[in-house]
């Protein structure tokens, strides 16, 4: 089965307005935890998206968002506890204060035998201990809490690259997360990236061994070029989907997909000449849109009797996932694209020559196109031309930036806009696993 190419595709693409069913979501590594893009918080409400928008568009970001970026390395949580630097790559080193959490050795030994990833890690905890163990005991204690707080940091280097060839060897703070006894997420300060960076700077003790030690990179963000223009077409997508599903600015993106699930699902149903019972639509919907098993199999045997009930056990299992993606779909083209757009009016990367990675990272992308569309199985085939999809949403290969995404707070919480890397994430790997 083959493929057009990029240019091909984008040709007989004709305009960036198209559909596309979005791939399984990347998660955040380690013990960090996932990161929501906008469009995967089901709270939010329309009036949310749209205060997004305007911020996003007209570059009015201020401090207490912590716009910063973020980078595409391999994550893992340091702590201090009882002199010395422990690390965690999962909830369990994080519970009791960092009570089972690694040392330097225990680090070395959970990825030994895993080539430059082991030389990577081993390298990133040694620096860190150096450059941590310069700070006074008064700013450790403050920072870690005797291990209930740790610091997410990024090992960023060109050994390990994964899309963005940063072309240095750098470790990035983010902030730090306190936990409870159980490991479970109390608190978080994104201001203490930037704080602890500056400390060991302050302390001449940034540069180490292997890495230079650093905090995150802040954003300085301008408005779009042709402002009203670009505010238009992205609130007039907002309104689309509003009217899709006769939301209020109140409603929120779980009333969303709960109003337009139930359409779907009543489509369906007309089409397969089934009738689904009034009473019954809402807990279904739960049950195939948000995944909510409350609405037990027995009970919905009970409820639908057994060939209506069959009927709904055969699209959840053979049409839930992608029911789901179709969904989502409006709201997440619309978020791929504003954070497309935002990124390329961006210019402070950590990329040494952010020009150069980003030729490299569009000959590499495009040369990985040509290679899965040449020999790639039925379903590789398939996978891609549902990523290039994504890409020509968010405005074609000319939007590439040498930049995973950046993260920001709103109303407290962190998200992320992340363009078109988590798409050509998704093709790169389909090459590196297919080997």
């Amino acid at each position: 089965m083959a493929l057009l190419s990029y240019t091909q595709f984008l040709k007989e693409s004709r305009n960036y307005n198209v559909t596309f069913t979005p791939n399984d979501l990347m998660l955040e590594g380690g013990a960090y935890g996932h990161l929501n893009h906008p469009f995967e918080d089901m709270d939010l409400t329309m009036q949310d998206f749209r205060n997004m928008l305007s911020t996003t568009i007209n570059g009015s970001f201020e401090p207490n968002h912590f716009i910063q970026e973020k980078t595409d390395g391999q994550n893992i949580m340091i702590s201090w506890k009882g002199g010395k630097l422990v690390a965690a790559r999962n909830k369990g080193h994080l519970k009791n204060a960092g009570e089972n959490a690694l040392n330097a050795e225990g680090v070395s030994q959970m990825f030994a035998g895993r080539g430059d990833i082991e030389i990577a890690f081993s390298a990133a905890i040694r620096d860190l201990e150096k450059a941590i163990g310069a700070l006074s005991e008064k700013d450790k204690n403050d920072l870690f809490a005797n291990g209930k707080k740790f610091a997410s940091v990024e090992v960023i280097t060109p050994i390990t690259q994964n899309v963005i060839p940063y072309g240095q060897n750098i470790l990035v703070f983010h902030g730090t997360k306190e936990f409870d006894a159980s490991g479970e997420a109390i608190g978080e300060d994104k201001s203490e990236g930037g704080k602890l960076g500056k400390l060991i700077k302050d302390a001449n003790a940034a540069a180490q061994e292997m890495f230079f030690v650093r905090g995150p990179q802040d954003i300085k963000t301008l408005p779009f070029p042709n402002t009203e223009k670009r505010a238009g077409y992205y609130n007039q997508k907002l309104d689309t989907i509003i009217a899709s599903a006769n939301l209020k600015p109140t409603s929120t993106l779980g009333d969303y997909v709960g109003e337009m699930g139930k359409n779907i699902l009543l489509e369906i149903a007309t089409a397969d000449n089934i009738e689904i019972p009034v009473q019954f639509l809402g807990n279904l919907v739960k049950r195939l849109f948000f995944e909510d098993k409350s609405y037990t199999v027995a009970q919905i045997k009970k409820d639908l009797g057994p060939m209506t009930s069959q009927w709904f056990f055969d699209i959840e299992k053979t049409k839930g996932k992608e029911l789901r993606k179709r969904v989502i779909n409006p709201v997440e083209i619309l978020f791929l694209e504003l954070g497309a757009e935002f990124m390329k009016n961006v210019t402070a990367f950590l990329t040494v020559n952010p020009t150069e990675a980003a030729i490299k990272m569009r000959d590499e992308i495009e040369t990985a196109i040509d290679t899965i569309s040449t020999t790639g199985g039925e379903d590789n085939v398939k996978k891609l031309k549902m990523e290039l999809e994504r890409i020509v949403a968010a405005g074609g290969l000319e939007n590439i930036v040498p930049s995973e995404g950046v993260t920001f707070v709103y109303n407290g919480k962190l998200y992320k806009y992340t363009g078109l890397f988590a798409p050509i994430n998704q093709i790169k790997g389909m090459l590196t696993y297919s080997k």
